[in-house]
């Protein structure tokens, strides 16, 4: 199946089993768009369609701002301008939702002691993992070229670019360093799905659900009922279960295959640890469950490169409980907090409860 339509059938899928199980005791109102990259869904319950519909389309409006902010690689995104204007020594007047991304990123570096770095965004550029899908498809790195995109990294890695460059003077931003190229990838959808649960609430809405790429925002309930997320397996192609979100919480995954290229020996994968440059290998994906979307998404992002051994410590640190994490082998860790949230088909054989 073309990832297209795997990823189609997938949200088709995960609204049945949000909504199946209980009846919905109130109106029920869909809205599917297409923002920062990939499907977003928001459903709505307990208002009138026109009501709903008024809701969501306020919120649709503020996700096509983040739309233009995100690019990193083309010339009509803000950030494209803000890395461009840094690259040059300058400085650029953004956005507010720009201006708040970032402060937040910045936190975010502190707590994870640099594990994720906006900042190091040229690292993920030097893999060209923004290549279209039918490049991505053969491997550009045979190990002569794999060694000088090795000996650009230490450069890039040399020149130490680093969140904490950034300099925020009311609404200009500018750097002490001109090697920094900020790329958020998926963070900058945990941010869009704060703001549209902010938005919902602000028009008066008082359950609801809000869906982008996989990754879930909870306001209230479904009825009588929580929340549900199905827990898909390594592959997003099959649930072994779900996950119960609480009025207020949001559940984010990072897998570090999402934009993998190459193939047979030469498989790269988008996660890039920026400690080394490299791509990370022994983690297939890591999910969080927070209050806040944007913190589940760069804590995930953060232990996916931790790996085992220091995940627990650096979760601690950045102040999240709730994690589970699948390695490479297929190995899979969930902390008690997370464990009571989830409810197994079958508890799989290699499962490990981490306290």
């Amino acid at each position: 199946m073309k990832p297209n339509a795997l990823m189609a059938a997938i949200v088709v899928l995960f609204h049945i089993v949000l909504l199946a199980g209980c009846e919905v005791p109130q109106t029920v109102f869909d809205d599917e768009i297409n923002v920062l990259g990939t499907n977003a869904r928001i459903t709505i319950i307990g208002l009138s369609d026109a009501e709903a519909r008024e809701a969501a389309v306020a919120v649709e409006q503020d996700l096509r701002k983040l739309d233009h902010v995100g690019y990193t690689f083309k010339p009509e995104g803000e950030l494209y301008e803000l890395n461009e204007a840094i690259a040059r020594g300058g400085s650029m007047r953004v956005s507010p939702e720009l201006k708040d991304l970032i402060n937040t990123a910045k936190k975010m570096y502190t707590a994870s002691g640099g594990l994720i770095n906006p900042a190091a965004g040229e690292l993920i550029a030097l893999w060209e993992f923004h290549c279209e899908e039918q490049d991505c498809d053969e491997s550009p790195f045979p190990e002569e070229v794999r060694q000088l995109v090795v000996n650009k990294e230490k450069e890039v890695i040399g020149a130490k670019p680093s969140m904490s460059d950034l300099i925020i003077t009311g609404d200009v931003v500018s750097s002490v360093n001109p090697a920094v190229k900020l790329e958020f990838g998926g963070m900058i959808r945990g941010y869009a799905l704060d703001k549209a649960r902010e938005h919902l609430i602000k028009a008066g809405v008082q359950n609801a659900m809000i869906e982008i790429g996989g990754n879930i925002r909870s306001l209230g309930s479904r009825g009588d009922h929580p929340w549900w997320a199905p827990l898909w397996d390594e592959y997003s192609q099959h649930s072994n279960g779900y996950i119960e979100l609480g009025e207020n919480e949001a559940l984010v995954t990072v897998r570090a295959y999402d934009r993998s290229m190459g193939r047979k020996d030469y498989v790269y994968r988008h996660m890039v640890d920026p400690r080394s440059g490299l791509p990370v290998s022994e983690i297939q994906f890591v999910t969080v469950l927070h209050e806040k979307a944007l913190v589940a998404n760069a804590a995930a992002a953060a232990l996916l490169v931790a790996g085992l051994d220091d995940w627990a410590k650096v979760a601690e640190k950045m102040g999240v409980r709730s994690v589970m994490m699948v390695t490479r082998d297929g190995l899979i860790y969930t902390s008690t907090t997370m464990e009571e949230r989830i409810h197994w088909k079958e508890r799989p054989e290699h499962h490990h409860l981490v306290p």
